[in-house]
């Protein structure tokens, strides 16, 4: 396959396990085409939160993990040899974990900043970021713990669009979020889509991973029950699971 149509994740067979035997996933694949908004949907206990942050390398503390490929910009993920996926940035369901309370926005920005050698960007650039997001620019001063759920997602998408990494991924970023956060939120991640990064949206709605992406991978139970392309924000679902998705989703719509 020619580097330029290879996908920019490649996972093969891939199967964890807990110290105790639990199984996590059972022989999961994944495919995601560079540039593409890609959609992985399943319910609480599926295995998609723990597939993300094993896109860093991450997994559970005593997990095994055995797999045929575990790629990520072409490069085995758990491979000593390769170093931190810089070109990977992740926005954690729960925004409260990427902020320290007692800290102000501008210093934990200035901080990110300089950690990702991005000193030279100026406070404009930052503002004008803050501006597309709806983020009043008077949170600059203002300590995180006084900022809500919402704000806080919207900066860590500011974040996102100043270290522009290949990869993006977001792990349920629209949950607990007012309808007015929401639509910031997807109107941002397409932005970002559209400007040449790769988005992995991980969520529980159907509705939101219609209205986005191009394609979707269904998990159920640790497993991938199957993944289908999105046509014009419609799927069409081969499997039991994926079927009673979509008819749940179109009660609540």
């Amino acid at each position: 396959m020619d580097s330029i149509d290879r996908p920019i994740i490649q996972i093969q067979n891939a199967t964890l396990q807990t110290r105790e035997g639990h199984f996590i996933w059972k022989s999961i694949g994944l495919q995601v085409k560079k540039g593409s908004i890609h959609g992985v949907i399943g319910e609480s206990g599926s295995g998609k939160s723990t597939l993300a942050m094993a896109l860093f390398s991450i997994i559970p503390e005593g997990a095994r993990l055995t797999y045929d490929q575990f790629l990520v910009l072409g490069d085995d993920v758990f491979s000593k040899n390769v170093p931190n996926q810089k070109n990977v940035f992740f926005v954690p369901q729960n925004p409260n974990l990427a902020f320290h309370p007692y800290r102000t926005i501008e210093s934990q920005i200035k901080d990110f900043l300089r950690l990702s050698s991005l000193s030279y960007i100026t406070l404009d650039t930052v503002f004008s970021y803050f501006d597309q997001l709806k983020i009043p620019r008077g949170h600059w001063k203002e300590f995180a713990k006084n900022l809500s759920g919402g704000e806080k997602q919207r900066i860590l998408l500011t974040l996102a669009f100043l270290r522009h990494p290949k990869i993006l991924i977001l792990d349920e970023p629209t949950t607990g979020l007012d309808a007015f956060s929401e639509k910031i939120v997807l109107e941002t991640v397409q932005k970002l889509a559209k400007s040449g990064m790769t988005v992995v949206f991980i969520t529980h709605e159907l509705r939101i991973v219609a209205s986005l992406a191009s394609e979707v991978t269904i998990m159920k139970e640790g497993e991938v029950v199957e993944s289908l392309p999105i046509r014009n924000h419609q799927l069409e679902p081969i499997s039991g699971y994926g079927k009673q998705l979509k008819e749940a989703s179109l009660l609540f719509s």
